[in-house]
Formats: structure tokens, sequence, C-alpha cells
């Protein structure tokens, strides 16, 4: 090592105004702390203390510097100790590590805070680098000193800056700006207490939770969250200030260190965590109802008149989806972290009110409902989408989870949220992009919460909502409403996904009761004595109409065709569990008893019957046979033998009565009339239920020699 050029960085390390650049003094202070000859303490010392890194105000550009001199002094040490070794007797490289380390961190002992837990973060990352890369020897070295030093520093800013002192908290409000009035500096300077936030968010997630649990987490979570609100103004992104611009290049690190504050907070204090948890929620809510006004100025902008493409690689939409990404983050681990809560701690607390699992998530739904035209850019939360749109899985993850426990929560918490996603308006088109996307959330949201909601939200406020999205409309091309058809789309299918999640809680609910037992839902499958409609009466008044709806959405563009056999199958299911309260499905065979599950049968029919023979009515009336063949596992044996006289004038080779003038018709009958066949039989073979098993397996063998069906053993043994 040159003795001149370390007293050259001597020198440029006492100068308040440096001569080189920044990252000419960081290469070198790296250098000369890894490859000192004697022990790096003293240089260590000089650079905490040194006027560069020293001087007022603090300057995160410097305070990086010093960070990233020790992380790349660690890799510098690694590398000289890797080399050729000479004697067998020499010591291993993680006991050349740790003592240099000690003594690297003795220099930093009497330094300033603000400069040690700079210095000390950057030995613990440099440390994480070489464990990441699975270097030799690296899982071997202790860094309990290094973590003690990160914590104990940044306690001391945090002291240092009154975080934590009731009593001045009182007379002291922390700025994330100050105006350094004594050196008559004109702009703002980030404060010490958010400098030392960033750097901190590198470190601490490195540091063992034990030793997290000595910070105030309760006051380092709100000073994290006016971080995160701060970086995006409040909501108002669209107007950037000089705290959000400086902040929003960390909000990954804040927000990942917010949600980490919070676990922490929640699993040692659960009631001060819970609350902590509500109000940062709550402020992240706040946030994105600021950004409903903002998004329609955005499309406005961005927005053509006759196209619409959300730019993806614009300023406004990276902040969009940066702050998606951070709500879904913390509210993730919240929502995670109190499911291990137990009941008793909310329930006993005076702010149970305010502060639970089930209101943390009905703020973290609202908040997604908020900002639902976000979400949907990437699939929503009904499907899994494309393959960029299924990468967002956290999302999906952090919606369904806070649905379960808003489902297993009190009812009043799920009939609350309801409401709550009732109450928005239709105004201008582009207003119109953003309540479509509202509805389609909010129609996902509900379909998984069916089982808890009472009748009379189902028939009044659910169908209200849902009902005038039932028929898939287009619009004309090149017009400005046609840019709406993928959330029409969107909105049309998760409308009969509610549907049908209706017609399955009937069924599970006639199960757990008892076939022909019809009773009010109370949302935990108990009758209530009412005057309103039970489920049951519900879902049988709903019958005669979602069959005509299901019938006319079987046209070409409309539901797919697995989308149709499996909503007509639930539809005809959920009307066979509508039986007489006399008399149970298990207990009666007469035909009689299960007239509306028919009806959808004869519906079926009628409507396969008005269809011609050109090519477009000859697809559609294929997909309705393939719908009324998915039907049979659906039905009681009471109604097999005539529902199979159907099938079977279906099926049945009527040669006579075949076009032979037209034919394309012709070969497209015989391959549907071939798909059918295979349909019917994998319907027989794996849907049908033991108890009709034996039944469909006699007409399935007089089918097949009928006509001259070649018998399979291997697909015959499957019934």
């Amino acid at each position: 090592m040159s003795s001149h050029a370390y007293s050259n960085l001597l020198q440029h390390l006492h100068r308040a105004q440096p001569a080189l650049p920044l990252e000419t003094i960081q290469s070198a202070l790296a250098f000369h702390i890894a490859n000192h000859s004697l022990v790096p303490t003293p240089l260590a010392a000089t650079a905490i203390t040194s006027p560069l890194f020293l001087s007022y105000p603090f300057t995160l550009s410097r305070l990086q510097t010093l960070s990233n001199s020790f992380r790349h002094a660690f890799h510098l040490k690694f590398t000289l100790l890797s080399g050729p070794r000479f004697s067998f007797f020499e010591r291993s490289i993680s006991a050349h590590l740790a003592q240099w380390t000690k003594e690297l961190i003795k220099g930093l002992q009497g330094g300033n805070p603000l400069l040690r837990l700079a210095a000390a973060s950057g030995i613990l990352l440099g440390l994480e680098d070489l464990r990441t890369q699975a270097k030799a020897n690296s899982h071997d070295v202790d860094s309990n000193s290094m973590e003690d030093e990160v914590v104990i520093a940044f306690a001391e800013v945090m002291d240092q800056e009154g975080v934590g002192r009731e009593w001045e908290s009182e007379f002291q409000q922390i700025a994330l700006l100050s105006n350094s009035v004594q050196d008559q500096i004109p702009s703002p300077t980030i404060s010490l207490l958010i400098l030392s936030l960033i750097l901190a968010a590198q470190s601490l997630p490195l540091v063992a939770s034990s030793k997290l649990k000595a910070l105030p987490l309760t006051a380092l979570s709100q000073i994290l969250t006016s971080c995160i609100t701060e970086a995006f103004n409040e909501g108002d992104f669209l107007h950037q200030t000089t705290a959000s611009e400086t902040l929003q290049p960390y909000i990954a690190s804040l927000s990942r260190l917010e949600a980490l504050v919070l676990s922490r907070s929640l699993s040692s204090r659960p009631r001060e965590g819970l609350s902590s948890s509500q109000e940062t929620l709550n402020r992240l809510q706040k946030i994105a109802v600021h950004v409903v006004g903002v998004i329609p100025q955005l499309l406005s902008v961005h927005t053509p008149s006759a196209t619409m493409a959300v730019n993806s690689s614009s300023g406004p939409w990276i902040t969009l989806k940066t702050l998606l990404f951070s709500i879904i983050m913390i509210s993730d681990t919240v929502l995670s972290t109190c499911l291990y809560i137990p009941p008793t701690i909310y329930r006993l607390s005076p702010t149970s009110s305010l502060s639970s699992p089930a209101s943390l998530s009905l703020t973290t739904l609202l908040t997604l409902f908020r900002l639902s035209f976000v979400v949907s850019q990437f699939g929503g939360i009904s499907s899994t989408g494309s393959r960029e749109e299924a990468s967002f899985k956290e999302m999906r993850k952090a919606a369904y989870l806070a649905l379960d426990i808003l489902a297993s929560g009190p009812e009043d918490v799920s009939e609350r949220f309801v409401d709550e996603l009732m109450a928005h308006r239709v105004s201008s088109p582009v207003q119109q992009i953003i309540d479509l996307a509202k509805t389609s959330f909010a129609l996902s949201c509900i379909e998984q919460l069916v089982p808890v909601l009472n009748v009379k939200y189902l028939k009044g406020p659910v169908w209200n909502l849902l009902e005038p999205n039932l028929y898939l409309r287009h619009s004309p091309p090149g017009t400005y409403e046609q840019l709406m058809d993928p959330l029409i789309r969107e909105t049309f299918e998760s409308a009969h996904s509610v549907i049908l999640a209706i017609l399955a809680a009937n069924a599970t609910n006639a199960d757990l009761m008892g076939p022909g037992v019809s009773g009010s839902n109370d949302g935990k499958g108990k009758a209530r004595e009412e005057e309103d409609l039970s489920l049951s009466d519900f879902c049988t008044r709903l019958v005669p109409f979602y069959s005509r709806c299901l019938i006319q959405n079987s046209a070409e563009g409309k539901l797919s065709t697995s989308q149709l056999r499996i909503a007509y199958a639930a539809l005809v299911r959920s009307a066979c569990s509508s039986v007489s309260p006399t008399t149970t499905r298990y207990e009666s065979d007469e035909i009689s008893q299960y007239t509306l599950a028919w009806y959808c049968i004869s519906e079926l029919l009628s409507a396969i019957q008005n269809l011609g023979n050109d090519i477009p009515d000859l697809e559609q009336k294929h997909r309705l046979h393939i719908t009324l063949i998915a039907c049979v596992s659906a039905l009681p044996l009471s109604l097999l033998g005539r529902f199979f006289e159907e099938i079977d004038g279906v099926l049945r080779v009527d040669r006579e009565s075949q076009d032979s003038e037209d034919m394309a018709a012709s070969t497209m009958q015989d391959q549907n009339r071939t798909e059918l066949i295979q349909a019917l039989f994998r319907e027989l073979s794996q849907m049908v239920g033991d108890r009709e098993k034996e039944y469909v397996l006699r007409w399935w063998t007089a089918f097949a020699a009928e006509n001259s069906i070649a018998p399979n053993r291997r697909t015959i043994s499957k019934l």
C-alpha cells in the first residue's frame, strides 16, 4: 500500500468541500480499509470523524458514499483473503473476516450516530452480499456485533431527534424537511431522522427480529407512514414536492421496513401493533381516495378521444404502480401476521371496534377498491390472466386473505363492506371506465362473501349491482365505449360468478340442513325466523330468469362453452335442491318433486329446437348440446330415464334426415356428434354419483350397442 496514496486520502477526508468526485474518494477509502497492513480501526475512526462526512448539513450522497465504502471494503477484504495460502496453520477466511470486522467496528465507537449507522449498514450489507452469492466460509462470520451496532446507532439517532419521548412529542413536530437558518442555506435539506430511515431501511431487515423489539416500534411506524404518504404527496402525485422527489426512489425499502416494523409490533405487542397497523392502513386509504380524483385527469391527459392505452413507462403510471406495490407489501404482511393473534387480545381491547383483523381487512379491501382501475391493469383479483398479469400473485393473495378474514369475522363487517362497495356513481365517460373497474372488483369480492351475507343483501344491493352486467354488450367499432370492452367482459364474467356462488350456497345449505328444508341465510348456515325470503326461495325465483339468461348468452362471443356448461349444471343442481318441504330428494322418486329442475332442461331443449341449420346456428346448437349433457350429473335418479330419452334423440343417427346437399353442415354435424358422445362418456364416467352409477352403466351399454360404438373394456371399467 502506497503511503503517498494513503496520505492523499487523508487530506481529502479532512476537506469539508471535496476536490475530487465522491465516487473516487469512495473507491480509495474502500481500498485502503481492506488493504491496511495493520488493523483498520484508525482509518475507520478517521473516516467517520472527518470533515468530509461530518460537515453540516448531512447529505444523502455523502452518507451513501460512506456506507458504500465500507460495503465494498468487505468485498475487497474477502477477495484478498481468498488468495493463495502458504501455511497449513494459517487462520481460516471466516476467522480473518471476523477479527477484521471486530477491529473495524471498534473504529466506529464514539462517532456521530448517523455516520456510525451508515458505516455499520455498509458492513452488514457487505456480509449479506457474500451470503447471497454463496461465497465460501461467509456463513461462518458472526453478524451479531454488526447488527448490534446498526440497532444502537439507529436508536441513538431516534433519541437524538426526540422520537419516542411522549413529553417532547407534545411540543415538537418531526419535519421531513428542515431549513438551516444558521448556515443561511436557502434550499431545504432532509432531516437527520429521514436520512437515518433511508439508511436503516437497507440494513434493519437483515437484523434479527428479537433485536428490533428494542426500538420504539410504534413511533417508528408513524414516522415511516409519514414518509410513505409524503413520497406520494398525499395522493396528489401529479404535483411533485421536494420531499416526494427525494423519498420516491427509496419507497420500496421504506415500505419493506414499514411492513417489518408492523409485523414485529403485532408479534411482540399485539394491541399496540393492531392500533399502529390500523393507523397506517387508514392513511394509505386516504391516499387512495385522493388518487380516485387524480386518475380521471391522468386519463384525460394521456387518452385521445378515440384510443386509450395506458402508458406503463410514463411517470404518473409508474407512481400509481409503485403506490399499489407499497400498499400490497404492507397489507399482505400485516394481514398474514394478525392471523396468529388470539381473539381475546382484540376483543378485550378498549379499541377493539377500531383495531382488529376484520377492520384491517376491511380497510385493505376498500383501499384496493378505490385503486381498482390500477388493479385491473394487472388482471384484477378474480383470474390469473396472462403470464404478465399473473406475475403479481401477491396482490391476489392479499385480497383473498382479507376476504377470508372478513368472512370469518362479525357479520356486520361484511355487510358494511358491501354497503361501501355500493356507494359509487357514474359520471363522465372517463369516470365510467373507473366505475366499471370498481364494479368488477366489487363483484369479485362479493362472490367470496356470498356464504356470509344476509339474503336481504343478495336480493337487494347485490342483485341491483350484478343484474345489469349479466348480458354482454359490444360497443360499435371506433367509438370511445369500445375501449371499455375488456373491462365490460371482466365485469360480465364476474357477475355470472356471483350468481354461481349464490346457487352453490343454496345447494350447500340444502345439504347441511337436509334436503327439502328451506331457511334464511344468515351467513353461518342457520335459519332465521324472518319475514324475508329465504335463500332457497330466492334461488327458486332466480332459476327461470337465469335459465333464459344463460341461453341468451350461449351465442358466439359471449359465454364460452366451458363457462356455459358449468353455469347451467350449477343452475340445475340448485333447482334440484328446491324440492317440496314435505319430502326429500332421497326419499321420493316422484318426478313432480323436481319440476323446477326439469323446467331448466325443457328450456334448453326448446332453445335447441328453435335454432336453424345454418353454420352460426349449428355452432350455438352444439354448445347447447354440450350444456345439456353437462346437466346429467346434477339430476336425481328419478329424472335420468326421461333425460336419457332426450339425449338418445339428440345423438341417434337418423340417416334419412341428413341434408346431403349442404356438405359443410353435414360434416359439422358428424364432427359435433362425435364430440357429444365423447363429452357424454366423460360426464358419465367422472361426474355421476354412486347412487346413479348402476343405472347409467346399463343405459350406456345399451346405447353403445344400438349406435355401434365399439366397446372398450378400459373405458367401460371407469364407469
